[in-house]
């Protein structure tokens, strides 16, 4: 399958609008570099297609400056293998550094990126984004491996990335307990994503964590984590700890933050000596941030196991070190620490009400197995105890390297089906199907934990009701859907609202549509979801149609100023949003 094609660039007239400008779908021959010779052709007139169950290989960095490259590939049938995109090596031979230097938009679908050469070796980084205000969309594609460093590192300020129904497998190396991030800001602006989404991944074997902004360098606006699976994980999730808007919730994490944390290592960046346990998520106040907050950090309806040999590692390490008069006491964390904790900043934050009531934290499951229906998942799981052993002693209780056995002969615990890295061929690559009864009616929505791509019912389900999911949980509701009333009997699309002003003081006006002759509920609540006042609530015709509220409960009594939530019902739909009274 991997020998030199000639290029022969095929044409396909397709008329598509994107931002403006007609494109030409180009259909690209496989081989090596054809991918390459035709966007250096093109540029950013194409929209480049490549051929399902095909092979291309890279013969330089790919890179787009103030164009959107669009490369696309072909759906399989079937279940076939998609088109494989190979990273390749300079004049040198060494394997290319990463495989794109984004300098504007890029949007990549349906793709198989090998990001090794044919010798195995895998290339530094995934891709380096250098482009303000950039976009970039990653959508049902296979990476693997992704990364020895950083997957997708952004170097300039307020990118869009939105990472959707992705497999990802292998960042990072065996060679040290920290080595890697998927996404990682990286600039002197002090301002970072606009949007994070990433949603219906799955990671296999992922480095240090998912995402790292300094610490404190950089204030993100939105950042969405949701429905995402991970298995195999060494460290932490998410080390940045200023985001506007934040959320984790869905997520089934198997095997995550398996390298024991040593209270040692605070202060870190970023960090407070007076909290030595940080969570697997970072958080704390903006600069600037005015109480009550109206920042969301939103950390709900995840399930984290570890394989209880992580557990016994732990102890052995901590009586081993006692009697070699080590000092360090070693943990494993939790995604943050419960409640009544008073060693976690994040906790003491999380649990103050009344400073910042879109803090929200819970209903997480621990240490219940998913039950996998692929049994390689638990043999590579004791694999990674036995790896994460000596890798302890030498980073966390600082035994001699010497002393150990090397890397080389440490176990191996990437997920390498057919184990080797230059070819890939085997296919599927991963399947992360799971029966746990509880975890697949585990998320927000009743629906499974983790990917729902292993789940296409549950996603088609999810997917239809998206808009008000959304709804709900950017209202910091931390309650379950109405699985009856939610999803079973819609009727209506997408509900329209406004409301202004907002912030507001005297009077809030919140204006919507009805579409066909419904039932219709408007109420003021709590953010406990307490009803303090019910504005409209009456059968009405199509049209436009308005309510106001001046701030009062239902008793006339003025309420304090803070945060509120609205809630709207037409028919069987509902939209909710959080307005502020001051």
């Amino acid at each position: 399958m991997k020998t030199k094609i000639t290029i022969k660039l095929i044409t396909l007239l397709l008329l598509v609008s994107i931002y403006g400008i007609a494109q030409t779908v180009l259909v690209v021959e496989p081989g090596i570099g054809t991918l390459n010779t035709a966007i250096n052709t093109y540029k950013g007139t194409r929209i480049y297609e490549l051929k399902a169950g095909e092979w291309y290989q890279l013969s330089a960095i790919i890179e787009n400056v103030d164009y959107h490259l669009q490369i696309i590939g072909q759906k399989p049938i079937n279940g076939g293998m998609p088109a494989t995109v190979q990273t390749g090596t300079d004049a040198s031979g060494a394997v290319l550094f990463q495989m794109f230097t984004t300098k504007g938009d890029i949007t990549l679908k349906n793709i198989y990126f090998v990001n090794a050469d044919l010798l195995g070796v895998t290339a530094t980084y995934f891709s380096i984004n250098s482009k303000k205000d950039s976009r970039t969309i990653i959508d049902n594609c296979v990476i693997d491996p992704v990364c020895q460093a950083n997957g997708i590192q952004f170097e300039q300020s307020n990118a869009k990335m939105y990472f959707t129904n992705n497999l990802c497998i292998r960042a990072g190396h065996q060679l040290a307990p920290n080595d890697g991030f998927m996404f990682v800001t990286q600039n002197n602006s002090g301002a970072g994503f606009d949007s994070l989404l990433v949603q219906n991944n799955t990671f296999v074997c992922m480095g240090t964590g998912m995402h790292a902004g300094g610490y404190n360098a950089v204030v993100d606006n939105y950042s969405k984590w949701d429905h995402n699976t991970f298995v195999e994980q060494k460290s932490q999730i998410d080390w940045q700890i200023w985001e506007k808007e934040y959320y984790w919730t869905n997520n089934l994490m198997f095997d995550v933050q398996t390298q024991p944390w040593s209270p040692s290592w605070q202060p870190m960046p970023g960090a407070d000596k007076g909290f030595p346990l940080p969570g697997m998520i970072y958080a704390d106040t903006i600069p600037g941030d005015i109480l009550p907050s109206t920042t969301v950090q939103f950390v709900e309806y995840n399930m984290h196991y570890r394989n209880p040999k992580f557990y016994s590692m732990v102890s052995e390490l901590n009586a081993q070190g006692k009697i070699d008069g080590k000092t360090t006491i070693l943990n494993l964390q939790s995604i943050i620490w419960p409640k009544d904790s008073t060693s976690s900043r994040e906790t003491n934050m999380f649990a103050n009400d009344t400073s910042f009531p879109l803090w929200k934290y819970g209903n997480t499951t621990t240490d219940v197995d998913p039950q996998w229906a692929d049994s390689r998942i638990y043999t590579m799981s004791d694999n990674f105890v036995k790896w994460t052993k000596p890798a302890t002693m030498i980073h966390a209780m600082n035994y001699a390297p010497n002393s150990l056995p090397p890397a080389s002969a440490w176990t191996q615990f990437f997920w390498d089906p057919d184990g080797d890295v230059s070819n890939n061929s085997t296919w599927p690559v991963f399947n992360g199907v799971y029966s746990n009864a509880a975890m697949l009616i585990g998320s927000i929505e009743g629906l499974p934990l983790g990917d729902l791509n292993w789940f296409p019912t549950a996603k088609a389900l999810w997917t239809k009701n998206k808009t008000r999911i959304d709804d709900h949980m950017r209202a910091a509701v931390e309650s379950k859907l109405d699985m009856i009333s939610g999803f079973k009997s819609l009727n209506l699309s997408d509900i329209k609202t406004t409301c202004y002003p907002n912030p507001f003081t005297n009077e809030l006006t919140i204006s919507y549509s009805v579409k066909i002759q419904a039932d219709v509920k408007l109420t003021i609540l709590t953010l406990n979801g307490q009803t303090v006042k019910e504005l409209v609530n009456r059968s009405e015709a199509v049209g436009e149609y308005s309510a106001k509220w001046n701030g009062e409960n239902h008793s006339g009594e003025t309420l304090p100023n803070g945060l509120y939530l609205y809630r709207l019902q037409i028919g069987n739909e509902v939209a909710s949003a959080r307005i502020l009274k001051k």
